[in-house]
């Protein structure tokens, strides 16, 4: 049974092993940028399976409006049995609907994000990074 917990302090090998079995692209090479990435979120949901870590939601929020979802990644093993949809709905159950979630989704997550209740939206835009 996967367990969600929003108070369980991880590693950076953790964050970056998610990163590298999950089929995200996060720059995994750089320790030092996963640490910050890691260490400037105010939000952290983590999936585990027993003692095993099999996903992580990651976001910043400003508790009261907006959260902004930078990462949801599930290990491949354990795509496509909830977990994902676990994570999201612990998030909008402890915040609340009067804060509205959004994310950018890769163009392969777009169909989940629309199945478990987000709407695609025309009006964002975004500057692109450098990886």
């Amino acid at each position: 049974m996967i367990e969600i917990r929003d108070k369980e302090k991880i590693t950076v090998e953790d964050l970056i092993e998610i990163f590298a079995h999950s089929g995200i692209k996060r720059p995994v090479y750089d320790q030092a940028r996963i640490k910050r990435m890691l260490d400037n979120a105010n939000i952290l949901y983590t999936a585990w399976d027993n003692a095993k870590l099999v996903g992580v939601l990651r976001g910043v929020s400003d508790m009261s409006y907006c959260t902004f979802v930078s990462d949801l990644a599930v290990l491949k093993s354990y795509q496509e049995q909830g977990v994902g949809t676990k994570l999201l709905s612990t998030l909008r159950k402890n915040q609340g609907k009067n804060i509205s979630i959004v994310l950018i989704s890769a163009v392969s997550a777009s169909s989940f994000y629309s199945k478990v209740g987000f709407e695609q939206v025309e009006n964002a835009f975004k500057k692109k990074r450098r990886y």
